[in-house]
């Protein structure tokens, strides 16, 4: 009986060791399903990136293709319309910018400041209450690329737009408490469809839905 409790000891202090192991694995392997990076957008495309992406957040040029919108949809629409498109597209990259920036804030207070620049409403909300889950332990986000593959204006009006957007960005997670980034970097794929407002003669983004 001596031998017997013995034994489950020993298969009792084995199995805590494997998952203390694999729980402290999972924790600081980046590449892992429940890393920071892989909550950040849900459920994009992640898929890891070997070796070190030092290039700047690059944004291509604003002509019709790499806007998304072909030559005929440039010539079907107005002046006003087609510089109002283009400006839409202008202030949609400059917006996933500032999201990005906004991932080394310190704090909330400083990362809600910086994304309200970008974002309004329910998904400013959204993106704030999923930030604060992860600043508040020191976990960042560092983007080294952005490259927009296809934006489309799908419609536009005065104060409204939507756009189909397809891009890809190459990050890793950030220690915010000295400035670093850590771990393995990652690209991520992101499709969606995004709403913007005007506000003071610049669009924000008010909506978003991932396409399958």
């Amino acid at each position: 009986m001596r031998k017997m409790n013995y034994l489950f000891g020993a298969l009792a202090l084995g199995l805590g060791v494997l998952v203390g192991t694999l729980g402290v694995s999972l924790l600081t392997n980046s590449s892992s399903p429940t890393s920071f990076i892989s909550k950040l957008r849900g459920q994009d495309k992640i898929q890891t990136v070997s070796g070190t992406v030092n290039d700047p957040i690059q944004t291509p040029p604003l002509d019709p293709a790499t806007a998304g919108m072909s030559e005929s949809d440039l010539h079907s629409l107005s002046n006003k319309d087609s510089l109002m498109a283009q400006q839409v597209i202008t202030d949609y990259k400059q917006n996933i910018g500032i999201f990005f920036g906004a991932w080394k804030s310190t704090d909330m207070a400083s990362f809600r400041l910086k994304l309200a620049k970008a974002y309004t409403g329910d998904l400013f909300e959204k993106h704030a209450r999923r930030a604060e889950e992860y600043l508040v332990q020191g976990i960042g986000l560092d983007v080294s690329r952005i490259v927009f593959d296809q934006v489309d204006v799908e419609s536009i009006t005065e104060n409204t737009a939507t756009l189909r957007v397809d891009y890809r960005y190459t990050a890793r997670d950030y220690n915010l408490t000295d400035g670093t980034a850590v771990g393995e970097e990652h690209e991520q794929i992101v499709q969606v469809r995004v709403n913007l407002v005007k506000q003071n003669s610049r669009w924000i983004i008010t909506g978003e839905s991932t396409i399958q």
